[in-house]
């Protein structure tokens, strides 16, 4: 088989996920000032739509990148009109949507008018067949993203949000039935994903996120607050880590010949659970919390974090993929963690910090102890 030859990460690319380290940040907000951690259904509604439009339109931008991007100067040049826009969209993200609906909409707008006009210049650069139809498929998802989110600002916000949420919601779901070749519209022709690229930005975005997650538990650290329960903490957050690199960075085999769209979507979930996991980390500890919703923030987001990532598990390196038994542990752990800490409900927060130290240890344990056994 031939090997795919690595894609290099541009500096470029690098400095245009600075400003996710700032949108990650702002979006978190929205559900971390709860009271007694309690998260409105707007508030969670309004992270949720923000969550995907963001991400998403990195995803678009990174599979540009990947399979056309050229690191020249047209392209630079777009990735920082795309940093402007993102830059103002996050800064209003974290306000009352209502008030600020059209700085956080309008940038969008332009974000995706900005990916259009990249596909529409490659388009017309482009001589083969196969990716002329791929890019085709990305006229329909980023001008339907564009015109929705355009004719939402048109509208009171009461109308113009449900307007928004379908032009991002279906936009986000377009490109797996779009740009599939199995599904016969685009070319069966239509060349790989540079997986090896693709992955490490990925991966880097996970990064992103594992960033916040200290930022986010760092109170713990200072003079006032460090204990024991300041460690316990931590080592969650490094099982975690250890967790996801493992698997993409020891067991999954990059050198493979993929369209790229289940991994790029099994990423969603990851980064989703990780930002809940950030909230709940940050409440451990906290008297003045409701416990149940730090019960219910931590597990919900742990489940969402290990189904996505066990979604990789079928691109793993021949005789690493860990076998039925190892992957029924894995998804049952959490989910045995959420429901004893539900039923015991008197529990302390630090009883809860030491049950979901302990669970995300025994989940290191069994995928680290895989990895050593059969490497």
């Amino acid at each position: 088989m031939t090997l795919i030859k690595h894609k290099k990460v541009e500096l470029t690319e690098l400095f245009y996920d600075l400003v996710y380290v700032y949108t990650i940040s702002q979006l978190t907000s929205i559900i971390h000032h709860a009271h007694h951690g309690v998260v409105s259904p707007q508030s969670f509604f309004n992270f949720s739509v923000g969550l995907i439009v963001f991400v998403n339109s990195w995803m678009v931008q990174t599979v540009f990148t990947n399979r056309f991007g050229t690191n020249g100067l047209r392209n630079i040049i777009f990735m920082f009109l795309q940093m402007i826009c993102l830059l103002v969209s996050s800064r209003a993200v974290a306000g009352d949507w209502e008030t600020n609906f059209v700085w956080i909409f309008l940038p969008m707008v332009l974000i995706s008018l900005l990916l259009l006009v990249q596909y529409i210049f490659e388009y017309f650069q482009a001589s083969d067949v196969a990716d002329k139809s791929f890019i085709r498929q990305f006229f329909y998802i980023l001008g339907g993203r564009s015109l929705l989110l355009f004719i939402s600002l048109i509208f009171p916000y009461e109308v113009g949000i449900w307007v928004a949420f379908v032009g991002i919601v279906s936009t986000w779901l377009l490109p797996g039935l779009l740009s599939d070749p199995n599904r016969g519209l685009v070319s069966a022709d239509l060349r790989p994903v540079n997986f090896p690229h693709l992955m490490e930005r990925l991966s880097l975005l996970v990064i992103i996120t594992f960033g916040e997650l200290l930022i986010g538990i760092s109170d713990r650290f200072s003079s006032e607050n460090f204990s024991w329960q300041s460690l316990a903490i931590f080592m969650t957050v490094t099982n975690l880590f250890m967790i996801y690199i493992v698997e993409v960075d020891h067991l999954l085999d990059v050198e493979r010949k993929e369209t790229g769209i289940r991994v790029i979507y099994s990423h969603y979930p990851i980064l989703f659970g990780l930002s809940l996991i950030t909230i709940a980390l940050s409440f451990l500890g906290n008297s003045e919390i409701n416990s149940f919703y730090t019960v219910l923030y931590f597990y919900g987001g742990l489940i969402l974090f290990i189904i996505g990532l066990l979604q990789h598990n079928q691109y793993n390196k021949t005789g690493l993929k860990l076998p039925k038994h190892n992957l029924i542990i894995l998804h049952l752990l959490p989910i045995c963690g959420l429901v004893i800490s539900l039923v015991v409900s008197t529990w302390t927060l630090e009883v809860l910090t030491v049950g979901v130290t302990i669970i995300t240890t025994l989940m290191m344990l069994l995928v680290v102890r895989f990895n050593i056994k059969h490497s």
